[in-house]
């Protein structure tokens, strides 16, 4: 074959059959690379279409600047759907409201002074949106209520357009919700904490979260990284964190060295110890970080897996 199928387009047709077969109502498809182009777009037009907080990444396929990456993102948008629209920059909400008026579909912006904040710990966040009364999520970091105010806004879409979604059944929905690698907290004493975020917006997110949850906490990172990725951009953001790093290398032909990445974090003015593999990283840290410190696993997807196995979470 000239072009062969990729692994996650042959995901995508697998998947299609699968929820044919289940007879599923309702599908939460998941765009894999930009939206225009995507496997998952030969779908006719949804009945939401949502795009969540763009960042700089996949650049060489989507274009440098967030406005070209929202155009491709943009590909989702088709007569006949409603759209969400995650609040973020101007650059990208232009674009996004150029092509629901194009199409003539009603857009939605999410409101971020429409969120309050009642509780905010360990044990998750407690928030109102829109005065509809207190929400729950056990998702840590900030970014998560946004996350969150986002799913409301996508369940009072659908009931709009006539499906039955109760109030309660959005309730017990974001209570229960659970995301693996995000800002998850795997273990207690010292805390230790996985995050997949492998670009400096995700990094920043992680930080910001980081300050919030951990004030005048020792902070130690297991980290890891592409090549390929802006991980100078990446580490200057959990640098003010910490100088406290065990580095390890991603099961990834693209991954840097660990030894490469302790380099360039002492050259950066930082303490960091290179480790053979991720379960030596992790009773390496774990070994540092004292009951009251902080661990955070962080850097890339690709380590997750094999931290979560070392953490004995599966």
């Amino acid at each position: 074959m000239e072009d062969p199928a990729t692994e996650f387009e042959l995901m995508t047709v697998v998947g299609m059959l699968y929820f044919l077969e289940a007879g599923c109502d309702i599908v939460v498809l998941e765009v894999g690379l930009g939206g225009r182009m995507d496997s998952t777009n030969v779908i006719p037009a949804p009945e939401v279409a949502v795009i969540t907080n763009i960042g700089l990444e996949h650049t060489r396929e989507l274009g440098d600047t967030l406005a070209q990456i929202a155009t491709e993102k943009s590909g989702i948008l088709k007569s006949g759907c409603d759209a969400v629209l995650y609040h973020q920059s101007g650059e990208v909400e232009e674009v996004i409201l150029a092509a629901c008026r194009h199409q003539g579909i009603p857009l939605t912006l999410t409101n971020p002074e429409g969120l309050r904040v009642l509780e905010s710990g360990r044990d998750g966040q407690t928030f109102t949106y829109r005065d509809r009364g207190a929400f729950h999520i056990s998702l840590l970091g900030r970014y998560q209520l946004y996350n969150a105010a986002t799913a409301l806004e996508v369940a009072a879409a659908l009931v709009r357009r006539g499906w039955k979604i109760s109030e309660e059944a959005v309730r017990q929905g974001l209570r229960a919700a659970v995301w693996p690698a995000r800002m998850e907290l795997a273990r207690r004493n010292p805390d230790v904490l996985l995050d997949g975020g492998h670009n400096p917006q995700c990094m920043g997110a992680l930080r910001r979260s980081l300050e919030e949850l951990y004030p005048n906490r020792k902070i130690f990172f297991l980290t890891g990284v592409l090549s390929d990725k802006d991980y100078p951009s990446m580490l200057g953001e959990l640098l003010p964190l910490s100088k406290q790093f065990v580095t390890i290398t991603p099961d990834s032909d693209r991954a840097l060295s660990a030894g490469e990445l302790a380099q360039y974090l002492r050259q950066a003015g930082a303490e960091a110890q290179p480790c053979g593999s991720v379960s030596e990283g992790i009773q390496t840290v774990l070994d540092l970080a004292q009951p009251n410190d902080v661990v955070c696993v962080c850097g890339s997807l690709y380590m997750i897996g094999e931290a979560r196995h070392a953490l004995g979470l599966c």
